[in-house]
């Protein structure tokens, strides 16, 4: 089984790169609505011991009560860095196998789960990149193998790059790669080729409202075609 650590930055501050086709409000609904399927899907999941959030402010209540859940706010771990911050959390955890993943994948199931644990090796990182490449989504490994955290730009082609090829497995399921990060991918959402995504029931009531009124409709979408290459995960 694993302990999961799920970083949650501050509330207000998420999904910065969608500030032109989404309001505050709309931004900040958005990245609640995810992150509330996604911790769903990990407490469902049979192979989670435990799931620890590292919670920026912002966030209003809205976690089950439940033993295996637990909350680190982010001035408790003393750092601001994310990466930072993952491993003093973690360092206060006493596991075996760590997963840490992020909240803004919107079609993370059971399927995708059972494909990392899977994948997993315990001599080896389990690497989740996003659909592109270039972020990653979940990373996966052992006590006794605990990596140097590269979360940021281009992050798996910096775990790549620092991480030999034979130390490490890449896990690709639709929901461990599909994020949503940029306009591209909420228009790939909305309206593009994961509109028919299963999502949470959250993200769906989200989507559908979306839907409703408009957003990056015709006019709108052109903007989702700006791509950004640099992963922030």
């Amino acid at each position: 089984m694993f302990d999961v650590v799920l970083p949650l930055k501050a509330l207000p501050k998420a999904k910065s790169r969608l500030a032109e086709v989404l309001t505050n409000s709309q931004r900040r609904e958005l990245m609640l609505a995810m992150a509330q399927d996604v911790v769903a899907a990990l407490l469902a999941w049979s192979d989670c011991r435990s799931l620890t959030i590292i919670q920026g402010p912002g966030w209003p209540p809205m976690l089950p009560v439940v033993s295996k859940l637990r909350v680190i706010r982010e001035d408790e771990s003393g750092e601001v860095d994310l990466n930072k911050m993952l491993t003093a959390g973690i360092e206060k955890l006493v596991g075996e196998r760590y997963v840490v993943v992020f909240g803004d994948l919107p079609g993370l199931d059971a399927v995708d789960l059972k494909a990392l644990s899977t994948g997993f090796d315990n001599d080896k990182t389990v690497l989740c990149p996003d659909n592109q490449n270039v972020g990653t989504n979940a990373l996966a490994f052992s006590a006794h193998n605990m990596p140097v955290f590269r979360f940021g730009s281009n992050s798996f082609r910096e775990y790549g790059r620092n991480i030999c090829s034979e130390c490490c497995v890449v896990v690709e399921s639709p929901g461990l790669s599909f994020d949503v990060d940029t306009p591209a991918g909420l228009y790939a959402l909305l309206w593009g080729q994961n509109a028919a995504m299963s999502v949470g029931p959250a993200t769906q009531k989200w989507l559908l409202a979306a839907r409703s009124s408009g957003v990056m409709w015709r006019g709108q979408a052109s903007v989702s075609m700006k791509q950004n290459a640099g992963g922030l995960c």
